[in-house]
């Protein structure tokens, strides 16, 4: 355990050699504890939670073989639900990671790989507006990182500067078969060119400082480690928007119900899986703080055609319509600004549900989802 703590310290500060180095260590201790232990109903839970945790300082550890063998011996006893769904769920991160490199990839640090697994998900193909929607949210993610890591002020409307576009493009290069990925680069889609000329002398992050920042702050998401995420993300608006884009990204639980990101950091495979469904973040997630002192606030669930969006810049929240059906009047929703343009906008004419809290006769949004189920 005190191995274990001290691997994912390292990793946390990005030392990868000294990470694997002690992940490697204790899962020599961790599996030579959890083989003393026979299959017999009297020696569990202990013996599936020894193997779970063998099993996950091998993911760790990057050793996918050995993790695969260990959750087959964890599972081959008499393992309560609980571990058994952890050990299930630890065996799908392996293959997703066996499914990347099976498909002979070979990403570079300015790559970032995202697959789809689910029931919308074919071989070689999946549900168009699964895909483009994650496309759509994951192109907005990527340039309100870089917006972020220059220091610009959130960006409450209009495009994304000219300049920011030409040095940072965004392009997808191919799509793959069987679960579903498709590969996001940052800079120049032709690997003949350069991304820029004097790359390492030019202000502002490089494409590889982009990606990893992308995947930490999702790996914080994932695992509800709020405290850790507003560290790295400060500014009110940029937090809560990188929330709301996460969750239009995150699995819906039956179509997609698994979404997988991939890069390279120091020559090896960095994985990322989102597997919380919507409705698990929404439940998890701390939303933006909007409620007044000493005032009864009450959760509201609202269903309609989006009809109005408009986001003034000079306040905390911009308002949206919602048109139940055509005899009723539009109740008006106030959203905060940091959801409007990436998050709210895209649903305008679209029929929607939106969940949040009515307060002294106004109602605000915590989150929105296409009725279609995308």
């Amino acid at each position: 355990m005190d191995l274990a703590e001290e691997a994912f310290l390292a990793q946390r500060r990005g030392e990868q050699k000294l990470s694997a180095k002690l992940f490697n260590e204790a899962l020599v201790l961790e599996q030579k504890a959890a083989e003393h232990l026979k299959i017999d109903q009297n020696n569990e839970p202990s013996r599936s939670i020894l193997y779970r945790s063998a099993a996950s300082l091998a993911y760790n550890a990057s050793s996918y073989d050995l993790a695969e063998r260990l959750i087959a011996q964890g599972l081959s006893g008499f393992p309560p639900p609980e571990i058994k769904e952890e050990l299930k769920n630890l065996y799908e991160d392996v293959n997703f990671l066996r499914h990347l490199r099976s498909q002979g990839r070979i990403l570079d640090s300015s790559q970032l790989l995202m697959t789809l697994a689910g029931n919308a998900v074919r071989f070689g193909g999946t549900a168009a507006d699964c895909l483009m929607m994650r496309v759509e949210k994951i192109s907005s993610i990527f340039y309100r990182t870089i917006e972020r890591l220059l220091k610009y002020p959130y960006r409450i409307s209009g495009g994304i500067g000219k300049g920011v576009k030409d040095k940072y493009g965004l392009y997808i290069n191919t799509f793959a078969p069987a679960s579903f990925s498709v590969t996001f680069q940052v800079g120049f889609p032709d690997p003949q060119l350069p991304l820029m000329p004097d790359w390492e002398d030019s202000p502002g992050p490089k494409p590889e400082d982009v990606v990893d920042e992308i995947l930490d702050c999702l790996e914080m998401y994932e695992k509800n480690n709020q405290e850790m995420l507003k560290e790295r993300i400060p500014d009110d608006k940029y937090f809560e928007n990188f929330i709301g884009l996460a969750k239009q990204i995150s699995p819906d639980g039956d179509n997609v119900n698994l979404v997988g990101f991939t890069a390279i950091q120091e020559g090896k495979d960095r994985p990322v899986a989102l597997r919380k469904s919507r409705k698990q973040v929404q439940a998890e997630i701390k939303p933006p703080e909007i409620e007044l002192p000493g005032k009864e606030r009450r959760p509201f669930l609202m269903s309609g055609i989006l009809m109005f969006a408009a986001s003034p810049r000079s306040h905390k929240f911009g308002k949206v319509k919602l048109m139940e059906d055509s005899n009723t009047k539009p109740y008006e929703i106030k959203v905060p600004i940091s959801l409007m343009k990436d998050v709210v906008q895209p649903y305008y004419e679209e029929r929607v549900s939106i969940t949040g809290y009515e307060e002294q006769g106004k109602y605000y949004l915590e989150d929105i989802t296409s009725e279609d189920g995308v």
